[in-house]
């Protein structure tokens, strides 16, 4: 009998994580939601719908499970954790939200109590982006600025934005509007959203580069006086980010953000054909050196295309809970960037990372 794993969700990610489990046979995925519309790719089992009162939904969901992985953003973290705790299961989730990690991170006492591990943010950014980062930190002098560039893209942009629903409004709308930890002269440094903007010329492209929040966070409180800079902008095609601070400070959304959010969720097209772009910049005092990252989407058995974001996201999340299973991982708090990209490799789950091209140049 497999591993037995609980993936609460039923969006692309939820799918694509499930799908990931599903392809190892050492591992039992099973999928569940809060309402009736969601489904489950194909050999993967589904619980009826998790109704009534969420604390005890969750205590039924996840007897017999080994792990839970939140791939929900309408779950709280520290919910569906401290059910997992109780329930004697490791938990993971994917979430964007850097105050849902928080929340998560103080249950770190309880969650070694019982014997589980905690692993939040196990997604892109934070997650696998956090992870690059961590190891470009520990290569780098403490000197030295490191900035850490990411993009989902579509593949082919059809709009002014340049930009599509590639997997969810909600975090896209927080990163946009608030406050960006980093690291400025060695010291915590609180910069706005939508700042520093700066052109890049990444994988045969020329992009635009502005600060976001939320996927460097813990990163930046643990390197604070041990490296000069980090930061960490979002890269999208040119004019992306005029026609933002247009919707935000000229029509005033950033004061209305359910319009903002809204308006998006309804005007942006959806899109499976999407490539995830990560560069990471250090400069030292004598040169410049950049590493880059490139996943595109792929094609399942018929066809269809699967996008990179949930490929990169299953990919991280999948290894992290197969160390834990293999107790590679002590139990307690798994902080996003922990585990290091040459620990993570060395969990099958890394191969579905193989269309991923690095390179690497100095200035």
């Amino acid at each position: 009998m497999g591993y037995p794993v609980l993936i609460l969700g039923s969006g692309r990610m939820a799918q694509r994580i499930a799908q990931g489990f599903a392809e190892d046979p050492q591992f039992a995925p099973t999928l569940a939601v809060r309402d009736a519309e969601g489904a489950a790719p194909p050999g993967v089992p589904m619980l009826p719908p998790l109704t009534g009162a969420l604390s005890e939904a969750l205590a039924r969901a996840l007897r017999g499970q080994a792990a839970v992985v939140l791939a929900d953003a309408a779950l709280t973290g520290a919910d569906v954790a401290r059910a997992a705790i109780a329930a004697g299961c490791h938990y993971l989730d994917i979430a964007e939200s850097a105050a849902s990690g928080a929340a998560v991170a103080r249950l770190a006492d309880a969650a070694m109590a019982a014997r589980v591990t905690l692993a939040p943010g196990c997604g892109l950014a934070p997650g696998w982006v956090t992870a690059l980062a961590a190891e470009a930190l520990d290569a780098a002098h403490p000197e030295d600025e490191i900035t850490v560039f990411v993009g989902v893209l579509p593949a082919q942009p059809a709009n002014r934005l340049g930009y599509a629903n590639i997997w969810g409004i909600e975090g896209l709308v927080a990163e946009y509007t608030a406050r960006c930890l980093a690291i400025r002269c060695g010291q915590l440094a609180d910069l706005p959203p939508l700042s520093e903007e700066e052109t890049v010329h990444l994988a045969g492209q020329r992009l635009e580069a502005f600060t976001t929040a939320g996927s460097l966070d813990a990163l930046a409180r643990d390197w604070r006086g041990r490296i000069g800079g980090l930061v960490f902008k979002t890269l999208r095609h040119p004019g992306h980010l005029d026609y933002i601070r247009f919707l935000l400070d000229d029509m005033a959304l950033g004061k209305r953000l359910y319009q903002f959010r809204s308006l998006l969720t309804t005007a942006l097209p959806r899109t499976e054909e999407d490539r995830v772009l990560i560069a990471i910049r250090r400069r030292s005092a004598s040169a410049e050196h950049f590493a880059t990252h490139v996943t595109h989407a792929a094609r399942d058995a018929t066809g269809a295309p699967v996008s990179a974001v949930s490929t990169v996201t299953a990919a991280h999340v999948c290894a992290t809970l197969d160390l834990i299973r293999q107790a590679k991982v002590a139990p307690g708090l798994i902080a996003p960037g922990d585990l290091r990209p040459g620990h993570l490799r060395r969990s099958a789950f890394f191969g579905l990372l193989a269309p991923e091209r690095m390179a690497g140049h100095a200035a």
